[in-house]
């Protein structure tokens, strides 16, 4: 066997130690002399495999701070999300895409929030506003209250928002008609 081919360090050094022993064993035995012979186990010095760190677990992937988790925290934080029907996900180290409700475009920026009859309650906040890639705002089927944030109507790529079924009260803000791609309004049996 040809030791230079073995590639793992250890296991040359071994047979290398095995080799040179059993040389040396041929030659005294050739030597013929009159002393004992040791023996294979006491001519092949004892190796230590080479130490092997213990597997580093990885590290636990860092939670990015984005104006849109900052807005997904306030919303959850403003609508009760602790006691939400469902909200798989939300607040977790988790993708924001992988939160209910939540899809995001190709550069991970929330195009679409879909909350619709999930038991929130409480006020939206006005930091909806900082997701500026939305194009969908569904939060219809709640119990939601207060005013619209005025905030809303600087989402300049909303086409759709549902806002209808809650108890959301006051005036409908003006800015709202600064949405020059929305598409779809339902703001129905509001208070």
């Amino acid at each position: 066997m040809d030791i230079m081919r073995i590639g793992n360090p250890g296991v040359k050094r071994t047979l290398a130690a095995v080799a040179m022993a059993l040389a040396a064993l041929t030659a005294l035995a050739a030597c013929g002399t009159e002393r004992a012979q040791p023996t294979l186990a006491e001519a092949v010095p004892t190796l230590e495999p080479p130490p092997t760190a213990a597997p580093t677990p990885p590290a636990p992937t860092p939670i990015v701070a984005s104006p849109d988790r900052d807005a997904l925290i306030a919303l959850y934080n403003a609508a009760d999300g602790a006691n939400w029907e469902r909200s798989d996900n939300w607040l977790s180290d988790r993708p924001i895409a992988e939160w209910l409700g939540i899809f995001t475009d190709d550069k991970g920026r929330v195009s679409e929030l879909w909350l619709d009859s999930k038991g929130l309650s409480g006020e939206i906040p006005p930091e909806i506003a900082s997701l500026d890639y939305l194009k969908y705002l569904i939060l219809s089927g709640n119990e939601l209250e207060g005013s619209i944030p005025p905030e809303i109507g600087s989402l300049s790529n909303l086409e759709a928002l549902d806002l209808a079924d809650n108890r959301l009260s006051g005036e409908i803000p003006p800015e709202i008609g600064n949405l020059s791609n929305l598409e779809g309004v339902n703001l129905g049996e509001t208070d």
